[in-house]
């Protein structure tokens, strides 16, 4: 029963890293002209690591590849570790954004109304 969760669940984090994938990499296209996207270089590359170990990881459960003498467990705990670490990377590369920018324009649109909000930031001193 637990070889079948495992799989079970193999699969299901490869559909879920496979959508994060596509998901970043559309936000990489739609930003082309951004010059601060950093933030999505780091979770396009965070979510091809997790689409690259959950591909491994139900390669080797089906008996696809196999690596002899590799202990997986220590694999798994360092794409863990470069996976948590690129999404730390686009969080702290997206604060530091807004904490430089100068201003924060947020609007939404309701009904024909716009709502705007607008937030300083600090200026640099001269």
């Amino acid at each position: 029963m637990a070889n079948y969760l495992f799989g079970l669940f193999t699969i299901a984090n490869l559909f879920i890293a496979f959508f994060i994938m596509i998901y970043a990499y559309l936000f990489l296209v739609k930003t082309k002209r951004h010059k601060e996207r950093r933030p999505w270089d780091f979770l396009f590359v965070a979510s091809l690591l997790f689409l690259l170990f959950e591909l491994v990881s139900l390669f080797s459960y089906f008996g696809v590849i196999q690596f002899v003498g590799v202990d997986m467990a220590m694999v798994n705990k360092i794409f863990e570790f470069l996976y948590s670490g690129f999404v730390l990377l686009a969080f702290i590369s997206q604060h530091d954004l807004i904490l430089k920018s100068h201003l924060i324009l947020i609007s939404k649109k309701e009904d024909k109304k716009t709502i705007k909000v607008q937030i300083e930031g600090k200026k640099k001193k001269k």
